[in-house]
């Protein structure tokens, strides 16, 4: 398991990332007192998309 700094909307985020199985790369942290797992085939993926997952969340309490 590594641990990696993401960067949501300009905070750095920690989080989690380790391999499940031979295709499957997870990807776990806390952001704003919510846990959110993202799954992809590669480390870099997993991260990706809980980058995205992550600004997509903190995104919908955003004013229009």
């Amino acid at each position: 398991m590594s641990k990696q700094v993401v960067n949501v909307w300009g905070k750095p985020i920690e989080i989690a990332v380790h391999q499940k199985s031979k295709s499957v790369w997870v990807a776990t942290g806390d952001y704003m007192g919510k846990r959110i797992e993202a799954q992809g085939r590669t480390e870099g993926a997993a991260t990706k998309l809980w980058r995205e997952t992550a600004q997509y969340r903190g995104n919908l309490g955003a004013p229009p």
